[in-house]
């Protein structure tokens, strides 16, 4: 028996590709645009990064060495401002991408949060910046950037059983209420639209994470009742929050390669553009728009933010959380 890497069979590539043809029709590719789609195709897999030791300080060394040419935003190719964007993987040898990598490496979405949520979503993170919510982690990720992201809902990173984040329990009644306000608002108006995403996008890998899922309600049933803001649903499970961005380049080295961070911002800047040296490219994350992005295999960071303010949410699951819950994307050869 042998290993898919899900839908990028010979079958299910004609059937989703079918409209670019091999040789990426130039009539094809301008009607796509013209209906707001824009795929950008990669020449390589980049998988600088799967293999080493948890180390900022090597990553940042190969992006220096390697990427030289590309390690600066005002080097790096800049994406369409709007529309869809899709960077497949498809057309590369198979054998040069690991078996459980979902069909595209990045994914942009176009207006996947309306003005109204994005408004909602600022007036809960001002509650709860006013409620002195304090953060907890032991070690301050500088690695990153100057300033630190809280850590909200479920996560099992160096634990070998799921557990609530203390940033989302070790904080005073006011605290707690802001942070459960925001987690249910996140949870009633951007979750369902994470999990069609994966339904749409990366089936194999909805399958797997939803058995994870159910692990973790088996797990913290109890704390779910008392506190159901916690529960996502399954598309992921805990939400980093930060003002600014992470300006230093870096792997998110708790996530799953075979999973989708989601990366959305709100308020009113200019700048903030995500960066990826491997691909020579940054794409603009307006407000309204999301980005997804295999945040374990890309090294990435974003452009410095010139004017306004911007609050950061990214969305992930762990790959501890992940892979204990049988999180295993790939499927058999039929």
């Amino acid at each position: 028996m042998g290993r898919s890497r899900g839908s990028r069979g010979a079958e299910s590539r004609a059937k989703r590709f079918k409209r670019w043809g091999d040789k990426m029709d130039p009539k094809k590719v301008e009607a796509a645009i013209k209906k707001g789609l824009y795929i950008h195709k990669i020449k390589e897999f980049p998988s600088d990064f799967l293999s080493i030791k948890r180390c900022g300080e090597t990553v940042r060394k190969i992006v220096k060495n390697k990427y030289h040419a590309t390690s600066k935003p005002e080097q790096l190719e800049m994406l369409p401002v709007n529309g869809k964007i899709l960077l497949p993987l498809d057309h590369l040898p198979p054998a040069s991408v690991p078996n459980d990598i979902p069909p595209y490496l990045i994914m942009r979405f176009e207006h996947f949060i309306t003005e109204d949520q994005q408004k909602g979503l600022q007036v809960r993170w001002d509650r709860l910046a006013a409620s002195n919510a304090k953060h907890l982690l032991k070690k301050k990720d500088k690695n990153r950037s100057s300033t630190d992201a809280f850590h909200f809902g479920t996560w099992e990173v160096t634990g070998a059983v799921p557990r609530v984040t203390r940033e989302t329990e070790a904080q005073s009644r006011e605290a707690i209420t802001a942070i459960d306000d925001l987690l249910l608002y996140i949870k009633t108006y951007i979750s369902p639209k994470i999990a069609t995403v994966f339904k749409d996008h990366a089936p194999i890998q909805w399958e797997a994470i939803l058995r994870a899922h159910a692990r973790v309600q088996e797990e913290l049933g109890s704390k779910y009742q008392s506190r159901p803001s916690l529960d996502m649903g399954g598309p992921f499970f805990t939400i980093a929050v930060k003002e600014s961005g992470s300006g230093v380049v870096h792997i998110d080295w708790n996530d799953d390669k075979a999973l989708y961070a989601f990366v959305f911002a709100v308020g009113d800047w200019e700048g903030g553009e995500f960066c990826v040296p491997q691909l020579g490219i940054k794409i603009p994350v307006r407000p309204g728009q999301v980005i997804a992005v295999l945040a374990r295999v890309l090294a990435h960071f974003s452009a410095p933010v010139t004017t306004g303010r911007r609050i950061v949410f990214t969305c992930f699951t762990d790959s501890l959380l992940f892979r204990h819950g049988g999180g295993s994307p790939v499927i058999i050869l039929g």
